[in-house]
């Protein structure tokens, strides 16, 4: 971890606490966090802070969350370990009350922060207000713990932005410039927890491009690469040729999400945890090209392989005249699919040096995606009813 010439603290807690606080518990990856450390750490005491949404309290959203993830029975049996705190990261404080922040810092021994918008089309200072803001709020809040054993924050590989080539694990602003709001402040969000690493025992992981369980192609987010293939299957399985914008030598850093909690987990439980910054990708080793997943696509789904266009191709001619024909269902998966478009065309890789040493001896490993990609299709399609 590249830091001020004090360096980063070296030692902290090792494992999951006794009293954690975990953001974005509702999210994709915070749900998966929030299930293991529910099965695996039996005693420990979770305070999740939730926003309220729409008519729903944080509390009601969280027992709806307890009770799709866990099922009924279970989530019951769960309930009482579980303090709701509502709250917001993106206000000052945290948007709590002194009396529930100082009750907070006063019993906690963790803080597990995965809360983000991932959102790819905000604008600049939408995307600050809770990935910049709401990290240095959070900070603010950790700085108060009075016995914060560890700080683990959930970053993303793709700091690196639009970077070529080899990125180590250790490097963050370079001077590279971003493809969207949510890679550029996810970076400033990472300097400040840096900064906060230099004097509180702290670990950062980043995720590349995170997709369903290996096992089971099981996921509740069809973002990233999911829309690619969305876009493909959707138009390709109603017999409309329209050509996709790719580079078919881009390298794409998919990492299944058992992997990374598996992986977040075992580094959570070493002390060389501390002061690091983890890739949880596939790295150089485990991943396909776009030539590769394609084909593996057209094979398994019977789908005519589409042709390959450049992007300035498809921004200049394809996609203007796809917006003026296309209607409903067509046009709503061009929209949501369109800001994952430059990611067919990125040069990154991503370096697991500290990954790989930290887990050595736990018998973790990187699936590589040929043995998990098939189950990704057959989930997507029993799901969305693709095709």
């Amino acid at each position: 971890m590249t830091a001020p010439k004090n360096g980063p603290m070296t030692t902290g807690a090792v494992g999951v606490g006794e009293a954690v606080l975990l953001t974005g518990a509702t999210g994709f990856l915070g749900t998966q966090l929030l299930k293991r450390i529910l099965e695996h750490n039996r005693t420990t005491r979770l305070s999740l802070l939730v926003r309220s949404g729409g008519r729903d309290s944080a509390r009601e959203r969280v027992d709806a969350l307890l009770a799709r993830t866990l099922g009924p029975a279970e989530a019951d049996r769960q309930r009482g370990r579980i303090d709701v705190v509502q709250g917001d990261i993106s206000l000052p404080g945290l948007g709590l009350e002194p009396g529930t922040t100082a009750s907070l810092q006063s019993s906690l021994d963790q803080v597990i922060h995965c809360a983000a918008t991932v959102r790819f089309d905000l604008p600049l200072e939408d995307a600050r207000r809770d990935n910049t803001g709401g990290t240095r709020h959070m900070l603010t809040f950790a700085d108060g713990v009075r016995h914060l054993g560890r700080f683990d924050y959930v970053g993303t590989a793709f700091v690196a932005g639009e970077r070529d080539g080899l990125v180590m694990e250790d490097e963050l602003d370079v001077g590279q410039t971003f493809r969207n709001s949510y890679e550029q402040s996810k970076m400033e969000a990472e300097k400040l927890v840096r900064e906060f690493a230099t004097t509180h025992p702290t670990a950062i992981y980043r995720p590349s491009m995170v997709v369903g369980d290996s096992r089971t192609g099981a996921t509740t987010s069809f973002q990233g690469a999911s829309q690619i293939l969305i876009f493909y299957r959707q138009f390709f399985s109603r017999g409309m040729v329209v050509p996709i914008p790719a580079d078919l030598q881009t390298r794409l850093d998919i990492v299944p999400v058992d992997y990374v909690v598996d992986a977040l987990f075992a580094l959570m439980h070493t002390q060389k945890s501390i002061g690091n910054v983890f890739h949880l990708a596939s790295g150089p080793a485990n991943t396909c090209t776009l030539d590769e997943l394609m084909e593996m696509t057209a094979k398994l789904t019977g789908l005519k392989r589409p042709q390959c266009i450049s992007l300035e191709t498809f921004r200049q001619k394809i996609e203007p005249a796809l917006r003026a024909t296309l209607k409903g269902w067509a046009l709503d998966v061009l929209s949501k699919g369109d800001k994952y478009i430059p990611y067919a065309f990125t040069k990154l890789l991503f370096d697991k040096t500290h990954t790989d040493a930290g887990l050595v001896g736990t018998g973790i490993t990187t699936p590589h995606p040929r043995t998990y990609y098939e189950k990704l299709l057959q989930f997507q399609e029993q799901t969305l009813r693709v095709g």
